[in-house]
């Protein structure tokens, strides 16, 4: 079933936190300043983007070599929605708990800690750093 953001309640510049789920395969949305999922979708655009990983949520994950979420994509929505990964120099980033501290470039795995914009479609995150 594809997920829709329309049905959200979300405002062009509203703070949120981006996580992927895995049983429904989709994205999970939360409200930044309360943390409470306010939706899911298959994908969304964000600007003003921080990747963001708990230290202590992925000691947890090593510890108990079990997932659980402790990494998010935290950003403005953007009502961009019709922007493409193949628009300009997009990137994709990538993290996994079991391989990398942090979130990385796919390519470099270089750390990423921040970006202009972020488009999280089809389980994966791709970014642009202007």
């Amino acid at each position: 079933m594809r997920r829709n953001t329309e049905i959200l309640a979300l405002e062009e510049g509203q703070t949120i936190l981006i996580a992927y789920h895995l049983y429904k395969r989709c994205f999970s949305i939360r409200n930044a300043n309360t943390r409470k999922v306010i939706g899911y979708t298959d994908r969304i655009v964000i600007c003003n983007v921080r990747f963001l990983v708990s230290l202590s949520g992925r000691e947890r994950v090593l510890r108990e070599n079990k997932k659980n979420v402790h990494a998010y994509v935290k950003g403005e929505y953007a009502e961009l929605q019709n922007i493409s990964i193949d628009d300009g120099d997009v990137r994709q980033a990538y993290y996994n708990p079991y391989f990398t501290p942090a979130f990385v470039d796919r390519i470099t795995i270089e750390p990423i800690q921040c970006a202009d914009m972020a488009i999280c479609e089809d389980g994966k995150v791709f970014y642009r750093v202007l």
